[in-house]
């Protein structure tokens, strides 16, 4: 077992009894928060790849409370409804399926503690339109 997956074991397992990590105001850049949206996790020097043919892009993923954010030259951010299904590939690659039949590729560090985090954060938006 990677330490990634045990990792991702353990933050199931502890937000199984406590709530998502909730991170500091100011940890974002480039982008603006709503006023009820709150930073969950984030994950430098993550480089993302859209199946456009454009070259990966370096800068720093984040998970809110509300959509899934790269912030690197430019700001790409999916809305948490948005994401259908996810997924992870070799060691350090995070697969994301979206509703208008697009994905993206993500490479980061734990993609699989993230994955266990980003499905919390979509129940939780689920929850919450309900």
């Amino acid at each position: 077992m990677s330490a990634d997956e045990a990792a991702a074991d353990a933050e199931r397992a502890r937000l199984a009894h406590e709530p998502l990590p909730v991170l500091e105001e100011g940890v974002h850049d480039g982008f603006a928060l709503a006023p009820d949206e709150i930073v969950h996790a984030t994950r430098p020097a993550a480089m993302l790849e859209e199946r456009t043919g454009a070259l990966p892009s370096g800068g720093t993923l984040y998970l809110t409370s509300h959509r899934l954010v790269h912030a690197g030259q430019q700001i790409r951010q999916v809305q948490l409804e948005d994401i259908t299904e996810t997924g992870v590939a070799l060691e350090r690659l995070l697969l994301v399926d979206l509703a208008d039949g697009s994905d993206l590729a993500i490479e980061i560090d734990s993609p699989r503690v993230l994955r266990v985090q980003l499905a919390a954060a979509r129940a939780i938006a689920r929850e919450r339109r309900a």
